[in-house]
């Protein structure tokens, strides 16, 4: 918008053709329109929105105060620009306060500082339109904006319900033994995930395990887990995988064959009640799981490379006797980000004694290290129990 092509509406008592102020405006190459009465200049401003409103004063034929009131009901920022031809007092404060936005007295050869007061204003309605524009359109982004968060929000919810679906119920018995876990999300998705079910040679297999990241791109590659539990349960036998150590081989084999971004961290069990016996394996994963009985708790602390970043790394299997009474207690590596401890060792340290002081079930578990009752967490937080109950 060119100052010199604005539209400027210029209320006088004088006609167009005596008015002083127009000459003025004509001169400095402006094209002004004008009005003598209150409803001539209302009418005029709800057909085409002005620029710039010029009122001259004094003039007894209008009501300065009140037109500008109404004026500014049009359009509460339009400019209004108070005008003294002659140098006639008048009661500039209480105009200007009324919603005025400036006001300049005309003296012989100003001609150029009118010029100047005008396009002050001009350019001030400009920036406003502008400003309105940008809000508009901002608003109009944010409105967008909100509108795909809900539409994300309700996916993910919707996702969420499918991850949980995939994992067992809890908590569940399967033989002599009791699985209990929860998942406590930083996002609604997780990357952390828990398995567990019966093979075929009746022996139980369970895991934890925690996939890189948050998320969405997370939580998709818990569902490529849940689809090899199912496979390593239907083909256990064919597939080789007698010893946890195997099993983790052939996992890290399986994804790599997906060219994954995220990596997989699991511990893996598998528990033989018949022989009161538990073998495992760990590809990374840390905390490491705690194994209690017979009045004993102890870390089950054994090395491995995470799954789905080396060709062929190797897992070795341990195995454990176990009480006919026994707990085995499981956490992801998000419960560290919010013990109050400033080591790992001292992280650690207090995990082991919450165990010890006899907090076993994931709800105690939970209480105690304040996961229960933290609205957000900073990284996925799992907690996953097995207990023996003879």
């Amino acid at each position: 918008m060119s100052v010199g092509g604005s539209k400027l509406l210029v209320v006088e008592k004088q006609d167009e053709a005596e008015s002083e102020l127009t000459r003025l405006l004509q001169d400095s190459g402006f094209v002004p329109t004008n009005v003598t009465t209150e409803g001539d200049c209302l009418s005029n401003i709800s057909a085409s929105i002005p620029d710039l409103v010029l009122l001259s004063l004094p003039n007894e034929s209008i009501n300065a105060r009140s037109l500008i009131q109404e004026i500014l009901k049009i359009d509460a920022d339009l400019p209004i620009l108070l005008v003294g031809v002659r140098g006639q007092d008048e009661n500039l404060a209480d105009l200007m306060d009324v919603g005025a936005t400036d006001f300049f007295r005309i003296f012989d050869g100003q001609d150029s500082l009118l010029r100047y007061a005008v396009e002050k204003n001009v350019e001030l309605r400009k920036g406003q339109v502008e400003q309105r524009a940008d809000a508009e359109k901002v608003k109009e982004l944010n409105l967008k904006l909100i509108e795909s968060l809900k539409i994300l929000e309700r996916d993910q919810q919707a996702g969420l319900r499918v991850q949980q679906g995939m994992m067992p119920a809890s908590p569940s018995t399967i033989g002599h033994v009791i699985f209990d876990h929860k998942i406590f999300p930083s996002l609604i998705l997780s990357g952390d995930f828990i398995d567990y079910f019966q093979l075929p040679d009746d022996r139980v297999l369970f895991y934890i395990a925690d996939v890189s990241g948050h998320g969405a791109s997370s939580a998709f590659v818990t569902v490529l887990l849940k689809s090899l539990s199912k496979r390593l349960q239907s083909d256990f036998h064919e597939l080789d995988t007698e010893s946890p150590g195997r099993i983790l081989a052939w996992l890290n084999h399986e994804l790599l064959q997906c060219d994954l971004e995220q990596h997989v961290t699991m511990f893996l069990g598998i528990i033989d009640s018949a022989k009161n016996l538990l073998e495992y394996s760990n590809a990374a994963q840390f905390p490491a799981a705690i194994l209690s009985g017979d009045e004993r708790s102890q870390f089950l602390e054994i090395g491995g490379l995470p799954l789905g970043l080396y060709q062929s790394p190797e897992y070795d299997s341990r195995a454990v006797s176990l009480a006919s009474r026994f707990s085995i207690v499981m956490f992801s590596d998000g419960v560290f980000e919010i013990m109050p401890q400033q080591t790992l060792k001292a992280k650690e340290e207090q995990l082991l004694s919450v165990v010890k002081s006899g907090n076993r079930s994931v709800e105690a578990l939970a209480e105690q290290l304040g996961i229960a009752n933290t609205r957000k967490v900073p990284d996925d937080i799992a907690v996953f129990t097995v207990a023996g109950v003879g």
